[in-house]
């Protein structure tokens, strides 16, 4: 098998889920980075890949988990002295909901969480989170 960046080979997913540890958390909108796939706006590098660290950007939508937000809580806005790192897995799943490909993020933690204003005014805020982790691991 050649050697490439296996994100960009992928397919583009159907739904997006995130996994804290072993357990399905929430679906979210969408999942950048440049490991990941798509880059996030203005990213000029691109070291971010299997087995390096690096960081995503995560849009989430209305349908947000008490789980992951007490997470972020804890490390953004309370300040914990030692932010709790996890274990985080993007899931991208095809329409009929079969996994296509699972990024697991080793020592994840929080670096950001920012409320997104939509312009017209119209439906649920919907929230940026940026996760910086230690290292990259991808499977099907």
């Amino acid at each position: 098998m050649p050697h490439g960046d296996a994100a960009a080979d992928a397919p583009l997913p159907s739904a997006v889920s995130i996994e804290l540890g072993a357990f399905q958390v929430e679906t979210v909108r969408s999942v950048t980075g440049t490991a990941i796939g798509a880059a996030p706006p203005g990213a000029g590098r691109q070291p971010d890949g299997p087995g390096r660290s690096g960081e995503i950007t995560i849009v989430r939508g209305p349908d947000k988990s008490t789980a992951f937000t007490d997470w972020l809580t804890r490390c953004l806005v309370d300040r914990a002295e030692v932010p709790a790192r996890k274990a985080v897995t993007v899931v991208h799943y095809a329409a009929d909901r079969t996994p296509l490909r699972r990024f697991h993020l080793a020592n994840a933690v929080p670096t950001s969480w920012e409320t997104l204003h939509d312009e017209a005014g119209s439906g649920p805020a919907e929230e940026s989170v940026t996760l910086e982790y230690e290292e990259l691991t991808v499977s099907t």
